[in-house]
């Protein structure tokens, strides 16, 4: 009887620690696709068309881009990710491909919304142009709901092409999946 009465009181204190939860780690994993229209002004503004309207654009399309990431995250907020892709810039003929290293600083500012920078450093490679190559620094700003991600970015993909230091200025969009 003692031993029945010793045994009850071990399930019943066993079962009682069996109801708590663990609590997530704040670290974990996240990937990032990309996609980005560059922008290039437009130097025919003002110019009257045969049927008269007139181009009031400022900045025209220069090509697209593509970025995919991995990486870690702590509570979402600071992560650290390689990333991958391709970028055209049509006016130059030139299409390259960056691979770098992003830090993303995206603090909350309400409930499923965050606002934020991402600093990005690398290597880029012009593919089809030889062994041209040169250094890749972008930053972005970013305005995040849940895993969507509007933004505009300023990239330098440090090559030099007609004496001209290539970079763009791009609008896009990103899905982040944590």
């Amino acid at each position: 009887m003692k031993h029945i009465f010793s045994l009850m009181i071990l399930l019943i204190s066993l079962a009682g620690f069996s109801q708590e939860t663990i609590q997530p780690l704040p670290f974990g994993n996240f990937t990032q696709f990309e996609l980005s229209v560059p922008l290039q002004g437009n130097k025919d503004r003002g110019e009257v068309y045969p049927d008269g309207r007139t181009n009031d654009s400022w900045f025209l399309p220069d090509g697209v881009n593509a970025n995919f990431g991995y990486g870690y995250h702590y509570k979402q907020w600071l992560g650290l990710s390689a990333n991958s892709g391709i970028a055209m810039k049509l006016s130059e003929k030139l299409i390259m491909t960056p691979v770098f290293a992003n830090l993303r600083i995206m603090p909350k500012i309400g409930e499923e919304t965050r606002i934020g920078i991402d600093l990005g450093l690398g290597q880029t490679f012009a593919l089809g142009r030889g062994d041209l190559s040169g250094t890749f620094k972008r930053i972005k700003l970013n305005l995040e709901a849940d895993e969507l991600q509007l933004f505009i970015e300023v990239v330098s993909y440090g090559i030099d092409l007609n004496n001209n230091s290539q970079g763009s200025i791009s609008l896009g969009i990103a899905l982040v999946t944590f």
